[in-house]
């Protein structure tokens, strides 16, 4: 009877999450983790389920209809500036630099508020701020502004509150409020006295303080599958519990009051890190292992998870559509469930985050198609640096408004610690990631090495991933090919190229928009040293990415846009690069403005006519058709191998031009579902109508072009020319 009501409890569970879910977002990946139960559970107990997924079918439902129908939709429409006086329930965080299209954004900050009243009416709905001030509310401070209201996309607020003025703070957080803020000040302050990019991530680790933790840094983490230490987690506080539970039985003991304790220093520590839904999951999760601790049955685990899922999901049904709730359930559920069959054949601190990371891979696989190969080993590698910094970080972080001296001196001795997570995430995310075709297939290959995992058919399993890693080293080391010449790397709405000089270095004309996407490209191609950068013209999606390409780099010569039409040459290891400036030649040229986004700066663009090891190549950043045909014009251009279509494809182009430089392959730089119709289909008509093959960032991933005149792409195999 026992189990059959622990079932029970966690079948409610996911079918509070199914209904939730499936009216809050068609969206599948919750279904990896639940539908395997839900299937087998519900052959039982159908009638609780079904009341449970409309429960929480109908709890996000209402909670939807309270959000998109209320009181500020005609201020939306109207776009008349609003009174706003507002309570804040979030740190506010600063963001980053944004690329819209050709233009460079200032960073803001963002935090969500209640509104109190708005235009002096009384209106309580949970409301997202922008600004560019610099400001730093507490969570519980009153503030007062004035801006624009606008419609979002983000599902758990009524609207977007755009600052046109400044903050008035009408009242302060309170005691608690300001206790908090000030240990959170004082400890990042301390941690960004000491240098260095694991100096940035321990207020993230310890209090989920992510300000010193720079998108490149974040980009790491995520690609080498050690995000989950970025902020806080469900492992913090499960460290902590462990370390207040090891700490009072030299003072409580009975196990039951060690626990109570434990369960009102979590408390505080919620308060410390903030109650934001990711840290409120968190708690939740460790309270569900805190439970099953205390009982000291195994079979509590199972429906202590349900619970947590339950109260999760009644108290914000938005969790449900939330990727980081799937994940930290996935983490939750791989320690109750693996962890223990896992801990029979290894130690239990590499049996804990190989378990976590195992239950997580199907739905990171089904959020990004992307499965990483080094995930498990880096987890395996940082396992032993997380808990010494949590604790360490704790104590720290509880003194730092009191004894800053000697905060500073605790981080300067975990510091090792966390650089070693900095390394091990540098390193493992310049290795290939594989990238499937279709992520809910790879995610559901993921589950079923799960279930065979789980049925200890350990030769079977081994099997299996000896056939699939042998698959995706060969894929992985097909990409670039050992003797690439010109890659385009895949940047997003943005143009950069690479041209090999071999030895580690390598022309880099552009650098996109997007500093980790560059940086993560140049580490693919092993470049090093950079002799020759060129900035064709000062568009962000041409610039944008450079702090990534300079990263850890030499550069030797940069070209800007001032440049004057010359003639150089490199000597290389791989042979002669000829390079020709064929624009601009006259810096005060004008041209009529064309539609769309900086015509006169597009015509600026530096073009270049190379030649590298008996390979042509022609690009021309985003000239339009007036200096395209000024270019046609100077004598100089004649077949080529390869060109990069200018401004992304666009219908912009001068065709005597491409007739006159008849290219085998044409590259197009281009994001994704981007919003400027790039490529043009008449220009993707024209390229046909030649002969030219197409290739695409947006479809195709990077681009490679080989001494053997061969194509290669980071999606699709080889394509030979010849």
């Amino acid at each position: 009877m026992k189990e059959e009501a622990d079932l029970k409890l966690l079948s409610v569970g996911l079918a509070l999450w199914i209904g939730a879910a499936t009216t809050g977002l068609l969206h599948s990946y919750w279904l990896l983790l639940s539908l395997p139960l839900f299937f087998v559970i519900g052959r039982k107990f159908g009638h609780f389920l079904l009341i449970a997924t409309l429960v929480g079918s109908f709890n996000i439902g209402l909670h939807q209809l309270a959000l998109s129908h209320n009181a500020l939709r005609p201020l939306m429409e109207s776009k008349q500036p609003v009174d706003l006086i507002a309570e804040v329930k979030s740190d506010p965080k600063l963001g980053s630099a944004k690329v819209v299209g050709s233009t460079l954004r200032a960073p803001s900050t963002s935090f969500l508020v209640t509104s109190i009243r708005i235009n002096g009416g009384e209106v309580r709905l949970p409301i997202r701020i922008t600004t560019h001030s610099h400001v730093n509310f507490a969570p519980g401070c009153v503030i007062h502004s004035s801006g624009t209201i606008f419609a979002t996309q983000e599902k758990s607020v009524a609207a977007l509150f755009v600052e046109r003025g400044s903050f008035t703070l009408l009242h302060d957080s309170g005691p608690l409020g300001r206790v908090t803020s000030s240990i959170r000040t004082h400890f990042r302050e301390e941690a960004s006295r000491i240098s260095g990019t694991g100096a940035a991530l321990i207020p993230g680790l310890v209090l989920g303080d992510t300000t010193l933790e720079s998108p490149a840094f974040v980009t790491e983490m995520r690609r080498s599958g050690l995000t989950h230490l970025t902020a806080v987690s469900g492992e913090n506080f499960a460290i902590i519990s462990g370390f207040i539970l090891w700490l009072m039985q030299w003072i409580l003991p009975k196990l039951k009051s060690r626990i109570i304790v434990t369960s009102f220093v979590l408390v505080g520590f919620i308060y410390l890190v903030r109650p934001s839904p990711s840290v409120l999951r968190a708690s939740i999760m460790t309270a569900a292992l805190l439970i099953a601790k205390a009982r000291g049955d195994k079979s509590s685990a199972l429906p202590s998870l349900g619970l947590a899922i339950t109260i999760l999901i009644l108290i914000d049904p938005f969790q449900a559509i939330d990727p980081g709730f799937a994940l930290s359930v996935g983490a939750t559920a791989g320690i109750l469930l693996l962890a223990p069959k896992l801990k029979e054949k290894i130690p239990e601190s590499i049996a804990i985050p190989i378990a976590a990371t195992l239950f997580c891979t199907p739905i990171i696989v089904a959020l990004s198609g992307q499965l990483s190969l080094v995930s498990i080993p880096a987890n395996l590698l940082v396992s032993a640096a997380v808990a010494p910094i949590t604790v360490a970080g704790f104590v720290a972080a509880l003194i730092a408004p009191v004894f800053p001296g000697a905060t500073f001196l605790i981080l300067a001795a975990v510091l090792p610690f966390a650089s070693w997570i900095a390394f091990v995430a540098r390193e493992a995310s310049s290795l290939p990631l594989v990238v499937l075709p279709s992520s809910f297939l790879g995610a559901g290959i993921a589950v079923v090495l799960l279930f065979i995992l789980m049925r200890k058919m350990w030769r079977v399993l081994l099997a299996l991933i000896g056939i699939a890693s042998g698959f995706f080293l060969f894929q992985s080391t097909s990409w670039p090919n050992s003797n690439w010449r010109i890659v385009n790397c895949d940047v997003g709405q943005g143009d950069a190229e690479v041209i090999n000089l071999g030895e580690n270095q390598g022309i880099v004309i552009d650098t996109g928009p997007d500093s980790a996407l560059m940086d993560s490209c140049l580490k693919s191609l092993h470049i090093y040293s950079i002799p020759l950068l060129v900035i064709t013209h000062n568009h962000a999606d041409h610039y944008g990415g450079l702090d990534g390409a300079i990263k850890n780099r030499k550069v030797g010569q940069v070209w800007r846009t001032a440049l004057q039409g010359q003639h150089l040459s490199f000597q290389a290891p791989i042979g002669q690069i000829d390079i020709q400036v064929l624009w601009p030649k006259d810096p005060n040229a004008s041209f009529d403005v064309m539609p769309g986004d900086g015509s006169a700066i597009n015509n600026t663009s530096i073009s270049l006519m190379m030649n590298i090891a008996g390979i042509t190549f022609f690009t021309a950043g985003d000239v339009e058709p007036p200096a395209q045909e000024e270019i046609l014009s100077s004598g100089k251009i004649h077949n080529v191998d390869i060109m990069k279509i200018s401004h992304h494809g666009s219908a912009y182009q001068y065709l005597p031009l491409l007739d006159a430089l008849h290219p085998t392959v044409a590259f197009i730089s281009v994001g994704k579902a981007n919003t400027y119709g790039h490529p043009a289909p008449s220009t993707l008509a024209s390229l046909k109508d030649r002969g030219v093959k197409v290739f695409r960032t947006d479809l195709d991933g990077a681009l490679e072009f080989d001494a053997d005149r061969s194509v290669h792409t980071h999606r699709k195999s080889a394509i030979s020319l010849n």
